[in-house]
């Protein structure tokens, strides 16, 4: 009985070692796909993070990178059109846009101007007292909207050489 149970043990250990990635690198393998448009690069990782896990996993490989900041409805059009290209369109992804609780301001991680927004009917919707996080859609247009940052999605990041903002 004893060998029986060591066994199962054994065989479930295995195979869970299978399904999780030990590493970040071993996520970023499994669940990516990378984009270049022009000096930057755009990766979306289909492996669901909260907000501040996404942010952790985009900041992991160099500081300069964060979760996507859209400045015009050009390049907003742009990413869906990417998106849709590589049919990535059932999914809301967090994009890096917050606010933090005691606060109706939302601004973007990499520190960089909040230039543009494009909400959905009703958002943002968490008032003054909460903090948020924004996902946008994948499917046209691209709504945003303003949810509980600890909701697990897909995310997008983006690296652009040379480019840094500090808050």
């Amino acid at each position: 009985m004893k060998t029986v149970l060591v066994f199962i043990a054994l065989l479930v250990a295995v195979q869970s070692n299978k399904l999780v990635p030990k590493a970040k690198g071993d996520v970023k393998v499994q669940c990516s796909e990378t984009i270049q448009v022009g000096n930057a690069s755009y990766t979306f990782y289909k492996c669901p993070k909260d907000y501040y896990g996404a942010v952790e996993m985009c900041t992991s490989k160099d500081k300069k990178n964060n979760l996507l900041s859209i400045h015009s409805h050009e390049f907003h059009v742009k990413v869906i059109e990417k998106l849709k290209h590589y049919n990535i369109t059932s999914y809301e992804i967090w994009i890096g846009a917050t606010k933090g609780k005691w606060s109706n301001t939302y601004y973007w991680t990499d520190g960089s101007q909040m230039d543009y927004q494009y909400w959905a009917r009703g958002s943002p919707s968490h008032g003054f007292f909460y903090s948020a996080c924004v996902l946008m859609e994948t499917k046209e247009p691209g709504y945003w909207h303003d949810v509980d940052c600890y909701k697990r999605r897909p995310f997008v990041c983006e690296s652009k050489p040379g480019k840094s903002h500090s808050r």
